[in-house]
Parts: structure tokens; C-alpha cells; sequence
């Protein structure tokens, strides 16, 4: 009888060790690896989404180009707008207190308002119908995309996002390609973007994410799903973050809704070709504010306001000293590149000022990285919007003055006079939380 009492404690203790392992949280991948998976990830597709606009530019002429860029920059504030920043929410939402599904149906629903949006601007301003749908359509299936990879995101898988990221930008690079090389038509190439996002969305995003759809976060404490009242207090939360994203996005394009409408089309695509190629500028330097937010966090944490500022300086220094480096760059090299790399019609002195130009906004916006990765870890979230909403009124004003009567070239220092706005609200509102 003891024998046998004792054998059978035996086999509960194996079996609750047993258990204790299957529920122990696995390792977290290290920060250096999933940083270097961030910065391959967002660091290709951004030069696969330029890709796209070399193909448009070598495959077609500025007209296309323009009607491109002018599907994205209907689309992308849009779409923006309507993604509500769920991502960041359900990345940060410390105790799953709302279930995935609940961040899904909400994104779906947001993405079809977001059409219905894009559908009725089309209607009013009588824009090319089949590119702005299309290349809206796109990004709304990169918005349903990203709430998966926020649940990768949330289990620290930045390697199976990199993968999607790449995934996504190869195949549309391929399917715009052969599209605009087979039929001539830009809306067919339009076409092969969206394409892209939706088989990007369905084989990799959804399938990656989907071995974590039932599995609690093991660091989280448990907490009981709230049916009643639940969507509401989510888009409560993640409304003033969407509304922040969409201003800054908007910021971003009204140079070029002024442009399009002055100058046309064929303005808007030289004026987009020198965007694009600055853009892997802000890819370098959203990699410098990520690694420097967890140490600037820490030394404010541990109550080290000298060490905080010192290093804070330092980054903005090497920032500074980066992009300014880049702007004499783009001054002596801008005009001979653009030839190179997109033909005789987006080059020529002119171009190569507004390339100038648009180098010095990416080097102020990567001041203003820096400083938002300060303010993150001063934990100063409060005023973003407000500042958002002054910097697209200055955007706006800039680019209605200098527009009419500089062209393209007014549309750049539009550009990097918003840019500069942005940077010295930023700077102000960080020293007053120090």
C-alpha cells in the first residue's frame, strides 16, 4: 500500500514538472537580433517600394509616375487614419484585456470605411479612378496585414515580420514590373500592388500569426475578456493615436495635393521620384531611435538626468552631423544621380536642388526621430497631437505660397519647412519635460 502511495506521488510530481515546463516562457530572441530583423525588414521594403517607382519611371513617363504617387498619397492618410495605430495598441496592451479577434474586426471594418473614404474623394475630385482605388485597395490589405504582424510584434517575432516585409515588397516590385511591361497601362500595374498585398496578407501575415491567435502572452497577467462595452473602450484608446498618425501622414502629402493640383501630374512625378529616394534616409534613422529608446529609458529610470541629456545631445549631434553630410551630398551628386537612375526627364539643376531640399527634410525628420525616442522614454505622450495638427497647418500654408510660385521646388522647401516646425515643437515640448 505505501508502495503504491508513494509511486503515485511520483508520477503527480513528474507530471507537474512536466507541466511547469510546457507553460514555462520560452526565451525572448535578443534585442540585437530582433533590431537587426527590424532594420531588414523596413529597411528592404522601403527599397522595394522605391524599386516600384524606378520601374513606373524606366517602364512609363512622369505622367504615370505622378498618377502613381497620387494614388499613394490619397490612399496612405486614409488608410492611415482608419488603421486607428491598433498595432501599437495591441502591442502595448499590457494585460490582454482585449482578444485579437476584437483588434481584427476592428481593423476590417476600419479598412472598408477607408475605401468607401477613397471611393468618394475619387468621385469628388475626379480622380483617376482605377490607379487611386487600386493603390488604395493595397494599402488597405497592408492594414489588415499589419494587425497580424502586431501580433507577431507582441510575441517578439520581428523575424517572421521582416519576412512578410520583404515577401510584400518582392512581389510587388515583380508584379508592377511585369504588368506596366505587358499591357503599358498604369492601372494595371496599380493592379499587380494590390495583388501583392493581398497574397502578402494571405499566405504569409495571416498563417504566421495564426499559431499565436489562441496563446495567451505567458509575461502577461491573465486577464477575462470584457463582451460588453469592449470595441467601444478599444476605439476610445486607439482613436487620439490614429488621428495623430493620420495628421502626420497627411503633413506629409499636402505638398503634394498642392502640386497635383497646380502643376498636374507630370510635376507631382518628379517631385515623387527625388521623395523616394531619400526615403531610405528615414529608414536609418528610425533604426538609430530605436536602439537609443530602451537606454535613454533606462538612464531615466535609474535617475540619471545628466547621462539622459548627455546622450540625448550626442544623438542629436551624430544625427545632425549625418544629415547634413547627406544634404552636401545630394547638393554636389543629386542632379548626375536622378540622370542615372531615372532618365534625362527627372534630372537637370532644378531637379537636383529639389532632391537637395527634400535631403534637408529627411535630415530634420531625423532630429525629430530622435527627439520623439527622448520623449517616449521621458514618457511625455500628451501634446502629440496638437503638435501634429500645427505642424499640418504650417505644411498647408507653406505649400500654398510657395507652390504657385516655385513649382516642384516649392513643394520640397514646403516639405522641409514643416519638417523644421515639427523639429522645434518637438525640442520645446522635450525641454519642458526636463
Amino acid at each position: 500500500m505505501t508502495t503504491t502511495r508513494q509511486s503515485g506521488d511520483t508520477g503527480l510530481r513528474r507530471r507537474d514538472r512536466v507541466g511547469r515546463r510546457r507553460h514555462r516562457p520560452s526565451a525572448l530572441p535578443s534585442f540585437t537580433g530582433n533590431l537587426s530583423w527590424s532594420v531588414a525588414g523596413n529597411g528592404g521594403y522601403a527599397l522595394c517600394q522605391w524599386f516600384v517607382l524606378v520601374v513606373v519611371a524606366r517602364l512609363g513617363d512622369p505622367a504615370m509616375v505622378g498618377a502613381y504617387a497620387l494614388g499613394l498619397a490619397v490612399g496612405a492618410p486614409v488608410v492611415l487614419l482608419a488603421n486607428l495605430s491598433l498595432r501599437t495598441v495591441l502591442v502595448t496592451d499590457p494585460n490582454g484585456e482585449h482578444p485579437f479577434k476584437r483588434y481584427l474586426s476592428i481593423r476590417l471594418a476600419g479598412m472598408g470605411l477607408a475605401m468607401g473614404v477613397i471611393a468618394a474623394a475619387v468621385l469628388l475630385f475626379d480622380l483617376p479612378a482605377a490607379v487611386v482605388l487600386l493603390i488604395g485597395a493595397a494599402k488597405a490589405f497592408d492594414g489588415v496585414g499589419d494587425i497580424y504582424l502586431g501580433l507577431l510584434q507582441r510575441h517578439h517575432d520581428q523575424r517572421s515580420i521582416a519576412i512578410a516585409q520583404l515577401v510584400n515588397g518582392g512581389l510587388t516590385v515583380v508584379m508592377v514590373a511585369a504588368l506596366l511591361y505587358g499591357t503599358s497601362s498604369i492601372a494595371w500595374a496599380a493592379a499587380g500592388s494590390a495583388g501583392a498585398s493581398l497574397l502578402t496578407w494571405v499566405v504569409c501575415c495571416a498563417p504566421f500569426a495564426g499559431r499565436f491567435h489562441n496563446r495567451p502572452d505567458p509575461r502577461a497577467k491573465q486577464h477575462t475578456h470584457r463582451a460588453g462595452g469592449g470595441v467601444l473602450e478599444l476605439l476610445w484608446i486607439a482613436a487620439p493615436l490614429g488621428l495623430a498618425s493620420g495628421l502626420s501622414s497627411l503633413t506629409i502629402n499636402v505638398p503634394r495635393y498642392v502640386l497635383q493640383d497646380r502643376q498636374g501630374a507630370i510635376a507631382l512625378g518628379v517631385f515623387a521620384a527625388a521623395g523616394y529616394l531619400v526615403l531610405t534616409g528615414n529608414v536609418f534613422f528610425s533604426a538609430i531611435a530605436q536602439t537609443l529608446l530602451p537606454r535613454l529609458t533606462e538612464l531615466r529610470r535609474n535617475g540619471t538626468p545628466q547621462g539622459f541629456r548627455g546622450l540625448l545631445v550626442q544623438s542629436l549631434l551624430g544625427v545632425g552631423v549625418a544629415g547634413g553630410l547627406g544634404v552636401w551630398a545630394a547638393a554636389l551628386f543629386g542632379s548626375s544621380l536622378l540622370y542615372r537612375l531615372y532618365g534625362w526627364q527627372y534630372s537637370g539643376p532644378q531637379a537636383g536642388r529639389v532632391l537637395t531640399v527634400l535631403t534637408l527634410a529627411t535630415a530634420l525628420g531625423g532630429l525629430c526621430f530622435v527627439l520623439d525616442a527622448g520623449l517616449s522614454a521621458a514618457r511625455r505622450f500628451t501634446g502629440q497631437l496638437a503638435v501634429n495638427a500645427v505642424v499640418l497647418v504650417a505644411a498647408a500654408l507653406a505649400a500654398l505660397v510657395l507652390v504657385p510660385r516655385y513649382g516642384v521646388l516649392g513643394a520640397a522647401w514646403a516639405t522641409a519647412a514643416a519638417a523644421a516646425v515639427h523639429c522645434g515643437l518637438k525640442w520645446e515640448v522635450l525641454r519642458r519635460a526636463l
